[in-house]
């Protein structure tokens, strides 16, 4: 019995000493997706994914200026690929492919979009800071939307754009398709050849170099389990 103790104890004391905490710096339309995906890796390895958010050009920012993230889960491709770049990152990937949408209060087709948003609220993700914004401001153009016969809103990020929505303060809004299970919209209209491709890559910070649970979680966000729950969001997946 007290061998049978001791060993349970060293289990114990192992499981203690190995399990790591990582950080993830996580762009606002893939917030939801991140969760579940941190619920995941922790059950499975016992590592702790710790979780920041915002727009994907402030995350970039607050990064060279050294804010303290082992892992970025940006929305677009050329801030990672920066990031590389200046040396800030060890490696970048892609983990998903975005799904730009409208969400409504009221019936919409790409054919009668224009006639719709007329003296409506229509809220988007700043585009200086939002790669969602910016694919917004796309299919803007795509659907011959006339800023000048609506109320535009810009907020900072994709995240906020659906909390403007889902309290009524807009009654159009473009968000990622990830959030319209949890904005319950009466109409969703699909955007897809409006905006172009929206890549998200993500990026291994320098600073994580000897982090296991990073190592981990890196790996991890490759495996068929993560990719599944990705797809399983509402997004497309990168090939390979």
């Amino acid at each position: 019995m007290g061998r049978l103790i001791y060993t349970c104890m060293l289990c114990l004391w192992g499981a203690v000493v190995w399990a790591e905490d990582v950080t993830l710096a996580v762009a606002s339309n893939f917030l939801t997706t991140a969760q579940e995906l941190a619920r995941a890796f922790e059950a499975e390895t016992g590592h702790r994914a710790l979780i920041s958010h915002g727009a994907t050009g402030q995350i970039f920012a607050q990064i060279n200026n050294g804010a303290p993230f082992d892992i970025f889960l940006s929305a677009d491709t050329d801030r990672p690929s920066a990031l590389l770049e200046n040396g800030r990152a060890l490696a970048v990937k892609p983990y998903a492919l975005g799904r730009l949408v409208i969400v409504s209060s009221l019936p919409i087709t790409q054919e009668t979009a224009a006639e719709v948003v007329v003296g409506k609220t229509v809220a988007l993700a700043d585009p200086t800071v939002a790669p969602y914004g910016l694919a917004a401001t796309r299919a803007m153009e795509g659907l011959s939307l006339d800023t000048a016969t609506f109320r535009p809103v810009l907020v900072a990020n994709v995240g906020q754009v659906g909390a403007v929505f889902a309290t009524r303060n807009a009654q159009v809004a473009f968000v990622s398709a990830a959030q319209v299970s949890t904005l319950r919209a009466a109409h969703v209209l699909e955007l897809e050849g409006l905006y172009g491709e929206i890549a998200q890559d993500a990026a291994l910070m320098a600073r994580a170099a000897d982090n296991p649970a990073a190592r981990a979680f890196w790996d991890w966000l490759s495996s068929d389990d993560a990719r599944r729950l990705i797809e399983k969001a509402g997004y497309d997946l990168p090939q390979g």
